[in-house]
């Protein structure tokens, strides 16, 4: 039961290569046992030297976390299936965010969760938020009666504020009966950071984006049109890209996924070519800056409009913004 969490996320790696399937079940309605996950860690934090002038900080939150990290709720929880009026919380700290000299060089919050059927049509969607704002993915990705992995990247102002990450999952969050359930079996927060030089983080990148009313023939392009300078020190910024794609041809922009889940190849580059489009998706991306020394600042998203062509965004609707 308390295995090291590498072993699991190789074995799973598996689970964002299939793209959207039909599921086994149409809902969890008569699934009622979670096998045990023998893979997964214990509740642990440690910082780790990487030799190189940087150090990894690793913090895992699960059903052995004592307050103020994880309090047990009244129902559900982790290690628990658990429904849409079972929502439940926990909260990382980074000790070091406020330490002279910090430089984070990546930044990330990995849950790990059972039978999330994110796959379908009505399917099931868990929302991750942290600190009161939703991340990107919008929710859990993940196949029916599996082991699956979702990883979010973090702002940094998130974490330098004040040192605390306030979680919040958000189970089946489009059913307000019993349909969808999950169990989470830890959530891990990784920070790998450096105190060795004087330096301060890029400013997040202003995006320009092109067409904004893209057609079915169109690429989808992100120009970094500022701000400049780019960085606060003059440094040189290099930029780093990831895609996500809304599937779900509800006119709403979100929820969205990581493009490779929803079966699209996995874009790093700041185009996504008309050839991996289709018709009625709508295309988010996220873009982080990276200064010289590996630094990152905070990154943005910008949203396209639907291919093909805009229309006003439904005022019925709840947005995933």
């Amino acid at each position: 039961m308390k295995h090291l969490r590498l072993i699991l996320l190789t074995g799973l790696i598996c689970i964002f290569c299939t793209g959207f399937s039909l599921a086994a079940s149409a809902n969890d309605l008569n699934t009622t046992n979670v096998p045990t996950n023998n893979l997964r860690a214990p509740s642990s934090e440690s910082d780790v030297d990487n030799l190189d002038g940087t150090w990894t900080f690793t913090q895992v939150i699960d059903e052995d976390s004592t307050a103020p990290h994880y309090v047990q709720p009244a129902s559900g929880g982790f290690e628990i299936y658990t429904w849409f009026d079972e929502d439940y919380g926990w909260m990382h700290d980074f000790p070091h965010w406020n330490t002279a000299d910090l430089n984070i060089l990546s930044a990330t919050l990995t849950i790990v969760a059972w039978d999330v059927d994110s796959d379908v049509d009505d399917g099931e969607f868990d929302g991750v938020s942290v600190d009161g704002v939703i991340l990107d993915p919008s929710f859990l990705q993940g196949t029916d009666e599996t082991w699956s992995v979702t990883t979010f990247d973090l702002r940094v102002s998130d974490i330098v504020d004040d040192g605390n990450l306030n979680v919040w999952l958000d189970i089946d969050m489009t059913h307000t009966e019993q349909w969808w359930a999950t169990t989470v079996d830890y959530c891990e927060l990784e920070i790998i950071y450096s105190t060795s030089i004087s330096n301060q983080p890029p400013f997040a990148p202003e995006l320009l984006i092109s067409p904004a009313c893209p057609g079915d023939d169109d690429d989808l392009t992100v120009t970094v049109v500022g701000p400049d300078p780019a960085d606060p020190n003059g440094d040189d910024v290099t930029y780093v890209y990831r895609w996500f794609v809304d599937v779900t041809n509800d006119g709403m922009p979100g929820p969205f996924v990581d493009d490779e889940f929803a079966g699209r190849p996995d874009h790093t580059g700041n185009t996504v070519p008309a050839a991996d489009t289709e018709v009625n998706d709508l295309w988010r991306v996220q873009v982080t800056p990276v200064d010289e020394f590996g630094a990152i600042g905070d990154f943005t998203t910008i949203t396209w409009e639907s291919l093909v062509g805009c229309y006003p965004v439904p005022t019925d609707k709840v947005s995933w913004d």
